[in-house]
């Protein structure tokens, strides 16, 4: 699988689901611990959340603003509805333009959902506490252009998701929090992706030494479904501001909410490093981090938020949430690792890679690490292309 380049809960790891330590008993019985010869999932599945059953066939899209208030409108076309539901999707930190993602931007909105991306930074020393006034400034615009001309798709308010990468995964959890003051629709999904606040998988910084500003979490809705996602080897950000959002939204029902973990695998010769950049998509890299993985799971969030339908693709450690695909031998991608909503989670607690920067496995899943080899990765900008692994211990020099 090509990685990205572009843009853990240790408590405990033997915290593992019931259901998902079957599943690993199984596949241990049935296949080799490795198959250099087997090769990763490659092809998108044809219908579900995930999946290539859209109902449109093209995107229209416009830039709207300046600055730090521009953003990008993506509408549903061939055949444009006449109304749909809203999704903000808040970029990674400097990626001020589409591009990195464009790949799940299209699919979003060619599922049918009008999607809003926000630029919020007018440089990269935008200061921190304007990214989600930023952010709010251009949903609430795009929102206000659709319903000055009725020709165009009508946005339904009652219908609005938002979801982030990174420091907009930290953006995400903000403007789900902060919904009513700043005057957007109340969030009926959320989902922040490997959020962070500081360039540091270092728990303690993350929580001393953030940038972004903290938000009350237990204000976010208690209908909100809410996924909160970090990979077990992100050496950019780490799990601490995942699992705050988390354990923080207490006013969210535990049925609405669960902790999940994107799990590296090394079982073929191209081994899947849960790393910081995975969920960035620019145009031709979507692969099986996404159609199983990142897209998956909002799709079946949005899904049920919006429809009522998919909820087991995205809540309740269930099969279809946690399924990752298959190799081409037939076995199991590693699964997520889902903490449902009335787990005890520590924020604070130590968060070690299963990977380092070079691609070498430092610790088995199951067990804690005795060294971190790498205690801060130096700042870069997300995304940037999705390729080999190798891209990503080649650019320390680069900002995050």
């Amino acid at each position: 699988m090509r990685k990205l380049a572009c843009l853990l809960l240790l408590v405990p790891v033997l915290f593992v689901s019931v259901q998902a330590q079957k599943v690993e008993k199984e596949v241990e019985k049935e296949f080799p611990a490795s198959n250099p010869k087997a090769t990763l999932p490659d092809k998108q599945p044809e219908k579900g959340p995930g999946g290539s059953d859209y109902a449109h066939k093209k995107v229209e899209v416009i830039e709207r603003g300046e600055g730090g208030k521009k953003y990008w409108l993506y509408t549903p076309a061939e055949p444009a509805p006449e109304h749909a539901p809203v999704v903000a999707f808040i970029h990674g930190y400097g990626a001020f333009t589409p591009e990195g993602y464009a790949e799940w931007l299209h699919h979003i909105c060619k599922r049918g959902s009008i999607v809003i991306y926000p630029q919020y930074q007018e440089h990269r020393l935008e200061p921190p506490a304007n990214y989600a006034p930023n952010s709010a400034h251009a949903i609430n615009d795009a929102i206000e252009y659709l319903k000055e001309d009725k020709k165009r798709v009508q946005p339904l308010t009652d219908k609005f998701a938002i979801t982030g990468h990174s420091a907009g995964g930290a953006t995400t959890a903000n403007l789900a929090a902060d919904w009513e003051a700043l005057k957007i629709p109340r969030p009926r999904a959320a989902m922040p992706v490997q959020p962070g606040r500081a360039f540091s998988y270092e728990s303690k910084v993350q929580a001393n030494n953030g940038l972004i500003p903290h938000s009350d979490y237990s204000q976010i809705p208690e209908d909100c479904l809410l996924l909160s996602v970090y990979g077990d080897s992100d050496l950019t950000v780490g799990a601490y501001c995942a699992r705050k959002y988390f354990a923080d939204a207490s006013k969210v029902k535990p049925e609405n909410k669960n902790l999940v973990e994107f799990r590296s695998c090394d079982y073929c010769a191209t081994p899947l490093i849960a790393g910081h950049y995975t969920p960035a998509a620019p145009e031709g890299t979507a692969d099986a981090w996404d159609w199983y993985g990142y897209w998956k799971l909002f799709d079946g969030l949005t899904d049920a938020a919006f429809h009522g339908k998919h909820r087991e693709y995205a809540l309740g450690d269930t099969p279809q949430q946690r399924f990752m695909g298959r190799y081409s031998d037939g076995r199991p991608v590693c699964e997520l690792l889902v903490y449902k909503g009335d787990a005890k989670i520590d924020p604070d607690a130590e968060y070690l890679p299963v990977f380092d920067r070079s691609g070498k496995r430092v610790r088995k899943t199951e067990e804690k690490k005795d060294d971190a080899n790498e205690r801060r990765e130096t700042p870069r900008e997300t995304p940037r292309r999705k390729e080999d692994n190798k891209e990503e211990k080649k650019k320390d020099e680069e900002e995050f």
